[in-house]
């Protein structure tokens, strides 16, 4: 059999009656319909020609009859196929338009939701920038319990920090207080790095951000125990709990809670991940003044004593001496020097000698106010700066000073002790220089030590030749304070 070409194969499959699984165009339907009605009167002139049906006959009736309900069930099968395939195709429209209003109302969700995580993260980078300018430890806090309450929008934010005790409340926001007795609880709160605190210890104790979105679903573990739920300020139904964690620590700085406490929603996933954002923040944060702080602390002490170094006592100085000439008060200045300090390093070593420059600095510590500034003024030399100090009371400091010194163990086979000169600024000259006021003191101490050493010189009873031996300490000054008394209150 000859291969038609594929022209006429093809139009030899449109011209196949259609069936109802068929997918054919409707044009060919149409096609189809017209075959059809051109068909069976061409068909029954054919017929009437061939078998002579002209002249009345039985056989015409019964052939007529036949082409008719031949026609008539082409026509209702093909109508038959065109509403099954109209009803399909409009079944198949409203399914389609069903899909694309349902993929329109998605994408209107998810561009909303992108907005509000745009708007979000923005806020997050802003107020993250705010902590990363923190200059203080408790700015950190204070900036991040504000971020939180603000940016992730929380109704209530707490920040616990992890002291050797325990966690305390340092920073918190939207807290409703019941009453005085509720706040003072919350002031003087403690709570243990432990289970026994539920979840905030259990987070404080294994460093890892815990996350309860409803109240039915919080573990017996992880809820309050007594006496901590008593206090209503820190009970809650949804919450989510956040280490402040620096990379090499082995503890985390503090614990961030936050909540939703009034609000009807709960918190969810992307809240952790925010407040952990924020977390990360305040750590880098927390970890760049741990470093400045070490630093400032390398530049401006002195690495043996612990005590101011000379460059730092010395800018100090300057800035309190401005301060007494502007507001018109006295401040007074205590030198020291080690009495035979080179016979210990001689005698017993250099870690005799280090170990005698610690202990001096400890006492010096010890025997000082916050506002004085006591320093290592080079060798074996001290100075202490006393602000709001006559020279009468400074007298008595140095004798505490110089008895603490004489009494201490030095682990050496001798008493160590040191010679002292006192001078101080009157606000009556306020011509004076800090190099004449220090001069005025090295004056004094090098006179005690021509005396016999062991001693205190007034720079303004130098010509008297100070005390005798027996007077050393004995002095008509006035009292010596104790130990965090304000000498300029004596």
């Amino acid at each position: 059999m000859k291969t038609l070409p594929r022209g006429i194969k093809r139009n030899a499959r449109i011209l196949r009656f259609p069936s109802q699984g068929e997918n054919i165009p409707l044009p060919l339907y149409l096609l189809w319909a017209l075959l059809l009605a051109l068909g069976a009167p061409l068909g029954w002139f054919i017929l009437e020609k061939v078998l002579n049906l002209s002249a009345p006959s039985p056989y015409r009736d019964v052939l007529y009859t036949y082409v008719t309900l031949g026609t008539a069930l082409a026509f209702a099968v093909f109508a038959g196929i065109t509403v099954t395939r109209l009803e399909r195709e409009s079944k198949l429209v409203q399914e389609l338009s069903r899909s694309r209003a349902e993929l329109e109302r998605k994408e209107e969700m998810a561009c909303h939701e992108l907005e509000i995580t745009k708007e979000r993260m923005l806020k997050i980078s802003q107020l993250g920038a705010l902590i990363g300018k923190s200059i203080k430890e408790e700015e950190v806090y204070y900036k991040l319990a504000h971020a939180a309450h603000v940016a992730l929008s929380l109704d209530r934010v707490i920040v616990y920090q992890r002291k050797s005790e325990g966690l305390v409340i340092v920073e918190a926001r939207g807290i409703k207080m019941k009453d005085k007795d509720e706040e003072k609880a919350l002031e003087t709160l403690i709570i243990p790095c432990s289970s026994e605190a539920g979840a905030i210890g259990v987070a404080c104790q294994e460093n890892r951000a815990l996350i309860f979105a409803s109240e039915d679903f919080i573990p017996p573990k992880y809820r309050l125990k007594p006496p901590f739920d008593r206090i209503r300020a820190i009970r809650s139904r949804s919450f989510l709990l956040v280490p402040v964690k620096i990379d090499g620590e082995k503890y985390a700085r503090a614990i961030v809670a936050a909540d939703r406490k009034y609000k009807k929603a709960d918190v969810t996933s992307d809240d952790l991940v925010s407040l952990e954002i924020l977390a990360d923040i305040a750590a880098t944060t927390l970890a760049r003044l741990t470093v400045e702080k070490k630093l400032e602390i390398l530049a401006t002490t002195d690495g043996l004593t612990g005590i101011l170094n000379r460059r730092t006592w010395m800018e100090m100085a300057e800035k309190e001496l401005t301060r007494a000439q502007r507001y018109k008060y006295p401040f007074s200045i205590i030198m020291l020097d080690i009495d035979d300090f080179k016979r210990v390093n001689d005698s017993w070593g250099h870690q005799a000698g280090d170990k005698v420059l610690q202990t001096i600095g400890s006492i010096l510590k010890k025997n000082s106010r916050k506002v004085d500034l006591p320093g290592r003024y080079g060798g074996e030399e001290f100075v202490v700066l006393l602000p709001h100090t006559r020279g009468e009371v400074a007298l008595s400091v140095a004798e505490r000073i110089r008895r603490a010194i004489e009494t201490a163990n030095m682990d050496v086979p001798i008493v160590v002790t040191a010679t002292f000169g006192v001078s101080w600024f009157d606000p009556e000259t306020p011509d004076s220089t800090l190099d004449q006021i220090l001069l005025k003191a090295d004056k004094a101490l090098y006179q005690g030590k021509h005396l016999g050493k062991n001693r205190i010189i007034a720079s303004w009873d130098i010509s008297t030749g100070g005390k005798d031996e027996g007077e050393k300490g004995k002095l008509s000054h006035g009292r010596a304070p104790e130990h965090g008394e304000n000498p300029g209150d004596s």
